[in-house]
């Protein structure tokens, strides 16, 4: 077995798994996140050369689907800008219906997200709600801030390796989920 097929069936394994369920989190459409997957296979498997520590092709192989994934939401957001400079389009769908009830005053945006605590079944529609208007909302922030979020408060990443996944310095990622959770309250804000 030669080095690319042993590496694809080592990512195939375990690592493709835990990029797609990021590559989805991270765009929310399955079609994409499989795609992205996929492309990020190909791209580890014509770069293998490019690794020189193959006990760290996991962390590797989840930096390129990442990637793919920040490509996949920069273009996305640039296709949302020029279709609202259209005359009658808009960039993106305002949502259809309001909350049936306000959230709480001063909830926790990163508290929400992780879905901390157990809700009555009657609270269960006003939380799905609230945590769709919450992914609504990711789309208007940057494709960094958004990946820092989902990453953080989403799959639980120290902020160390959200930096790793990003290609940024560590005070650069602290920045995207400072400057990313303020602006996604703001957000939440405006929707009430």
């Amino acid at each position: 077995i030669d080095a690319r097929t042993r590496l694809l069936a080592e990512l195939a394994a375990g690592p493709a798994r835990k990029g797609y369920a990021i590559a989805y989190d991270l765009l929310g459409n399955r079609a994409e996140a499989e795609e992205a997957v996929q492309e990020a296979l190909v791209r580890a498997c014509e770069s293998i050369a490019e690794l020189r520590d193959p006990v760290a092709a996991p962390a590797w192989f989840l930096r390129i689907v990442t990637t793919m994934c920040l490509r996949t939401l920069r273009r996305r957001r640039l296709r949302r800008a020029v279709l609202s400079w259209l005359p009658g389009k808009k960039g993106a769908p305002e949502p259809d219906a309001a909350p049936t009830r306000e959230a709480p005053e001063r909830a926790d945006i990163a508290e929400r997200m992780h879905g901390l605590g157990t809700l009555a079944p009657r609270d269960e529609l006003v939380r799905a709600q609230e945590l769709g208007a919450l992914f609504e909302r990711l789309d208007d922030l940057s494709a960094n801030q958004r990946a820092a979020l989902v990453l953080r408060y989403g799959h639980g990443l120290p902020v160390g390796q959200i930096a790793t996944l990003l290609g940024v310095e560590l005070a650069t990622a602290k920045t995207h989920l400072v400057r990313g959770l303020a602006k996604l309250r703001d957000l939440m804000e405006e929707h009430r």
